[in-house]
């Protein structure tokens, strides 16, 4: 996923102390961007699966009622989170445990604005 947001036209990297550091900003806004990593069960995952791919006013509904997806210390299915500390931007990539590999359900998701400020309440970020 490191590709996708770093050859994203909205994220500035930059390098620092000789090359060994990089840091991302989310252009529009700023906003430094983190990495994080979450794995959930098979079940929480295929449900967060379920919430992403629903459409952002679906996830906000159910976010709203109290849905939370809990996270595991080592999971079947893993969610690779790229978030600004404003939460204006999201990158997200959802991988399963595959003959011992994580293999990606599909491509990274970008959100941006209202978007991304509600996709980034599935997990623990900022």
């Amino acid at each position: 996923m490191a590709a996708a947001v770093s050859n994203e036209k909205d994220i500035t990297v930059t390098e620092s102390f000789f090359g060994l550091c990089e840091k991302a900003i989310y252009t529009p806004t700023g906003s430094r961007v983190k990495a994080d990593t979450y794995e959930y069960s098979q079940s929480n995952g295929e449900r967060l699966i379920a919430l992403v791919d629903s459409g952002i006013k679906e996830l906000e509904k159910e976010l709203e009622r109290g849905v939370i997806v809990r996270a595991t210390p080592v999971g079947h299915i893993r969610a690779e989170v790229c978030v600004s500390d404003d939460r204006q931007f999201l990158a997200l990539n959802i991988l399963k445990f595959s003959n011992f590999e994580y293999v990606p359900v599909r491509g990274p998701r970008l959100f941006r604005g209202h978007d991304a400020e509600v996709a980034s309440r599935l997990f623990k970020v900022g």
